[in-house]
C-alpha cells in the first residue's frame, strides 16, 4: 500500500472540514472524516512506518504535525492524536471513531476552553556552584580544609567534597522545584512533570488551565522569577494544544498476531473472553515454570504473551484510541 490517511488529532465536528494551510508548501491537504458528531483531522500521505523513520525525517514530519494540530486549535478544540499515527482506510479511520466516542467526547468537554502551557526553567551552573561555596557550611568548611592542605590533600578529599557539593546541587534543585510548582500548580488545573534533558534544567513541567487564567499565570511566573531573584531563567511555551493531558494514542493488532496467539492458545476462529480464559489457564498448568524445564518457561512466557494480546483484543477490537499516559518521573 503506497498511500494511507495520517491523522493529526480529534475534534468535535460531524460537518465535514477543510484547513487552508497555504503558506507551509511541506504540508499536505488537510481534511476530516466524520462519524456522528466528532471528527479525524487528517490528510492523505505516503504510507510511513515511523518507527524506522530516519531521525531528520521524523523531525521534519513531527514539525508538520504540530503544525497542523495548531492551526486546527485556533477554530477547533483539539485531542492532538500521538506522533505517526496512520491508518490503511477511510473505514478504519471511521471505526475508529465509533469506537472512541464515549472517550473523544469525554476529553473534548474536559478540553474545552483549556490551553496547555509549557514552563521550562534553567540555571547557570558557575553561579550555582559559586552559590553553594558561599551559602553552604559543610561545602565551604571542606573547601578550606583542602585549601589548608595544599599539596598534602588526597583524591579522597576531592571525592568527598565532589560529594557533599552533588547533595547540595540536588537539595537546592528540589528546593526550586517545589517552590515553582507551589506558585504555579495554583493557577492550573492539571500538571504534567517532564524529564529534565540537561544538568542546567531544573524544571520541565506543563499546566493545563483556562484560557481565561493565562495572564494570571504569566503574572504567577514573574513574581516567582521576582522571588527567586532573577537566578533561574524561565521560558514559557503556548499556548499549546493540550498535548500532555489528552493526546490520542492509537492501538491497532496485526491480524497476523492475532492469528499466531490463537495458535498458542490452540484456539479456534472465534474467541470469546472465556475461551480465552479457559485455555489460559489450561495450558499455564502444564507449562508453569515451577514445575517444568527450561525449555518449558520460555513456552510459559509465550504463554502468557498470547494470552495478554487476545484479552486486550477480546476487550477492544482489532483498532482501539486510548489516551497517552506520559512516563512518570
Amino acid at each position: 500500500m503506497t498511500e494511507g490517511i495520517y491523522i493529526y488529532g480529534i475534534i468535535n465536528s460531524g460537518d465535514p472540514q477543510s484547513f487552508s494551510i497555504t503558506n507551509n508548501p511541506a504540508v499536505p491537504q488537510v481534511f476530516t472524516i466524520s462519524s456522528q458528531d466528532v471528527a479525524a483531522v487528517a490528510s492523505i500521505n505516503p504510507f510511513t512506518h515511523y518507527e524506522s523513520l530516519e531521525q531528520e525525517q521524523a523531525v521534519k514530519d513531527l514539525a508538520i504535525h504540530n503544525f497542523v494540530v495548531e492551526k486546527a486549535m485556533e477554530r477547533f478544540t483539539i485531542l492532538p492524536v500521538k506522533f505517526g499515527t496512520m491508518l490503511e482506510t477511510r473505514d478504519e479511520v471511521i471505526a475508529l471513531l465509533d469506537k472512541g466516542q464515549t472517550l473523544f467526547r469525554e476529553m473534548l468537554g474536559r478540553m474545552e476552553g483549556n490551553i496547555e502551557l509549557d514552563v521550562v526553567a534553567r540555571w547557570e551552573m558557575p553561579e550555582v556552584l559559586a552559590s553553594i561555596a558561599r551559602e553552604n557550611a559543610q561545602v565551604r568548611d571542606r573547601q578550606q580544609a583542602i585549601t589548608q592542605k595544599g599539596e598534602q590533600v588526597s583524591i579522597e578529599d576531592k571525592i568527598i567534597l565532589g560529594q557533599y557539593i552533588g547533595q547540595a546541587v540536588q537539595e537546592k534543585k528540589a528546593s526550586y522545584q517545589q517552590t515553582m510548582l507551589q506558585a504555579l500548580q495554583s493557577e492550573a488545573e492539571d500538571v504534567c512533570q517532564h524529564d529534565l534533558v540537561s544538568d542546567e534544567m531544573i524544571f520541565n513541567a506543563a499546566f493545563l488551565l483556562s484560557r481565561q487564567r493565562q495572564d494570571a499565570f504569566y503574572h504567577a511566573v514573574d513574581v516567582l522569577d521576582q522571588q527567586l531573584e532573577s537566578r533561574v531563567l524561565f521560558r514559557i511555551v503556548g499556548p499549546l494544544p493540550p498535548y500532555s493531558f489528552a493526546t490520542i494514542e492509537v492501538k491497532r493488532f496485526d491480524p497476523t498476531s492475532i492469528e499466531e496467539a490463537k495458535k498458542i492458545l490452540q484456539l479456534p476462529a472465534e474467541i470469546s473472553d472465556r475461551s480465552v480464559r479457559d485455555a489460559y489457564h489450561h495450558m499455564a498448568k502444564a507449562y508453569h515454570p515451577d514445575t517444568g524445564s527450561e525449555e518449558e518457561t520460555g513456552e510459559f512466557q509465550r504463554i502468557n504473551a498470547a494470552y495478554t494480546i487476545l484479552q486486550e483484543f477480546v476487550a477492544n477490537g482489532l483498532i482501539y484510541p486510548r489516551v497517552y499516559q506520559w512516563p512518570e518521573r
